[in-house]
């Protein structure tokens, strides 16, 4: 039990210190090209930080353990819009754009339904709470069918400051591969860690997916937000965020369905449920009070209805 606990946390620690690699190096990259920091946010960062998510349901899924690969993407983006917008919100305010409103918030709520519409009826005859490599490969041309947008049309051309890096291309690439190794092999070790200590503690995998690994596999995104933020780098700190939820559902369902069909269990359709509402409360608090503009008692919202969404998933067990 020791040793499982030990390689659980110390995969961890190996899956955020990859992704950071990952996404520095993507960032550097970017800043290069001369990109805008809403497109480093939303496409570069936002998937970098989804790498460790990628890695524990894609192996999870692979494994057979597909209980943890849909726990880990749905708690992963409650956590997400609930906990790491609200906390960077009630730190520093967040004004947003109200391109990102209209086409990526919007996206993000699109890409949660249709993964629930394709987990719980089946759009290619697969069978009801299945998700069909048809389904999968629907899902992923969707993902690039928003990555196009996003790079041709991106709603926002500032830099908020954001350094250069003074590191040379084959450096920043090799930065970003050893960061990819590090989190493929964390992600093995906290799946393989998270099954076992299910099992020691007779709690089923969903919860650790939901709770543990979820939240875990998001702390890159939370400490990435909240740095941006205080740096106002505001592209940086939503992109973030919203670029990661798009890349769970969309791609990384996608492309593990593609491999492997995933089922779907009835009991998480709540759980999803609360992702959906969370991103569509989301936008209806950019529209109320200050315009536009995720307050301090906006972002304390969030953060009370992800604690009693906690203290849900403690009493359903």
């Amino acid at each position: 039990m020791f040793i499982t606990v030990l390689l659980f946390f110390a995969g961890f620690y190996i899956l955020i210190k990859g992704s950071g690699w990952v996404t520095d190096g993507a960032s550097t990259l970017a800043r290069k090209l001369n990109i805008s920091t809403w497109v480093i946010g939303l496409v570069i960062v936002g998937i970098g930080a989804s790498i460790p998510e990628f890695s524990i349901a894609v192996i999870s899924n692979f494994l057979g353990d597909q209980e943890i690969a849909l726990g880990t993407i749905i708690g992963s983006n409650t956590f997400n819009i609930l906990l790491v917008l609200g906390v960077s919100a009630l730190l520093f305010p967040l004004t947003f754009k109200n391109g990102w409103i209209e086409r990526d918030l919007i996206w993000n709520i699109f890409a949660v339904l249709i993964a629930s519409f394709a987990g719980f009826y089946s759009l290619s005859g697969g069978g009801d709470f299945l998700i069909t490599r048809t389904e999968g490969l629907i899902m992923l041309i969707l993902f690039c069918v928003w990555l196009y947008y996003s790079l041709k049309k991106p709603d926002d051309n500032s830099t908020d400051g954001v350094s250069d890096r003074a590191l040379t291309l084959p450096l920043v690439v090799l930065m970003i591969f050893i960061g990819l190794a590090g989190v493929v092999l964390g992600g093995k070790w906290v799946v393989d860690g998270a099954v076992e200590i299910a099992i020691d503690l007779g709690v089923s995998e969903k919860l650790i997916g939901l709770t543990i690994v979820g939240i875990g596999t998001s702390l890159p995104e939370l400490a990435i937000s909240l740095r941006a933020a205080y740096k106002r780098q505001v592209g940086i700190a939503v992109g973030n965020i919203i670029g990661s939820n798009i890349f769970d559902f969309l791609m990384i369902l996608g492309f593990s369905a593609v491999f492997s069909p995933v089922v779907f269990e009835p009991e998480l359709y709540v759980d999803i449920l609360v992702t959906f509402i969370s991103a569509a409360a989301l936008i209806a608090l950019l529209f109320l009070g200050k315009r536009y503009v995720l307050t301090r008692p906006k972002g304390l919202l969030l953060i009370a209805a992800y604690i009693l969404y906690l203290v849900y998933l403690a009493a359903r067990g």
